[in-house]
């Protein structure tokens, strides 16, 4: 709430401002008709404000702030108890400008509602007190005009600040938004580029050996072309599967005559404990498959279970393996 204002410089203003009173309403006591009433106001005063610029939470507490208000209520009442009422009572009193000061920090420290009720409450008062008068009501306007002006005024600059302090917040989570996704474009953009180069370094090879249509072909490099083939063919279907790991054990696989499908659905990162546990469950499964067969790992869309799926379908007479993880 209001963090424009430093609490520090708020603290300090509001005290120096707040025992001025105070000093002013001792030096006035001869004016009142009831003094020990004014000396108890101040006493109610003094730890009212004590209780308003403890530090704290921006925000005061609900119990603080109805104090505050019950208190404005309260030193009223035992203020007026002992001003004249046939003459203006002068600095006697003192207590509008000792309430305004207490209303304006309850409104700059997140209770702007609460601030106008005492505000009102206080005017209110402080014209029916104004109607036992000899001067009349225009005696209580004069009293309260200045202080409702003021706490006014600090209800409407409290309401500015906390717009400025919200568009504030808003522009930072916007920009720290864009920064997020800058960063994982960024992100996106270096992991394709790896991509590509891998899938580049591993086509180089081959695709020399087709470049030269005189050059000759034995059987172990027409077996290379094909491995390279496949190992494309899985980094472009396979996804966040095709990890070394994975690899690794597809191509043990593909040596044994198996044919190998690596498919991803989900689009998306894995987890490493998910390709954890299909590491895991490619090294129990190969050495048991006997036989020509077809194998297939897919990876499952996000959020579905099971998220890996490990099918084997032999080629001929033989029992099917299907896996979940």
């Amino acid at each position: 709430m209001t963090r424009s204002i430093p609490t520090a410089f708020l603290i300090v203003l509001a005290a120096v401002f707040a025992g001025l009173q105070v000093v002013l309403g001792l030096g006035s006591l001869q004016d009142s008709l009831a003094p020990e009433a004014s000396v108890i106001a101040m006493v109610v005063y003094a730890v009212l404000m004590a209780l308003m610029l403890r530090p704290g939470a921006a925000r005061l507490p609900a119990a603080t702030s109805w104090s505050a208000v019950a208190g404005t209520g309260l030193i009223t009442v035992l203020v007026q108890y002992g001003l004249p009422t046939n003459t203006w009572p002068g600095y006697a009193a003192w207590h509008p400008s000792a309430l305004q000061c207490l209303l304006v920090v309850l409104a700059l420290r997140g209770r702007p509602r609460l601030a106008a009720l005492g505000c009102t409450l206080f005017a209110a008062m402080t014209i029916a007190w104004s109607l036992t008068t000899q001067p009349g009501v225009g005696e209580g306007v004069r009293i309260a005009l200045a202080p409702v002006l003021f706490v006014a005024t600090a209800i409407a600059l409290a309401r500015f600040l906390d717009t400025n302090d919200r568009q504030a917040e808003a522009k930072t989570r916007q920009a720290l938004a864009l920064l997020d996704e800058a960063a994982r474009a960024r992100a996106h953009t270096v992991e394709a580029a790896d991509w590509v180069a891998g899938i580049r370094d591993l086509a180089m090879p081959s695709l020399a050996l087709a470049a030269d249509p005189d050059g000759p072909l034995p059987e172990h490099l027409r077996h290379r072309m094909l491995e390279t083939e496949a190992a494309i063919r899985d980094r472009v279907r396979g996804g966040s599967l095709a990890t070394d790991e994975v690899l690794l054990r597809i191509s043990v696989a593909r040596s044994r005559g198996i044919t190998v499908h690596l498919l991803d659905d989900r689009g998306a990162v894995m987890a490493s404990h998910e390709l954890g546990a299909l590491v895991d469950a490619l090294d129990q499964l190969l050495p048991s498959l006997d036989g020509q067969g077809t194998l297939t790992v897919r990876a499952r869309p996000e959020g579905t279970i099971p998220a890996i799926t490990i099918v084997f379908a032999p080629s001929g007479a033989g029992e099917s393996v299907y896996i979940e993880l």
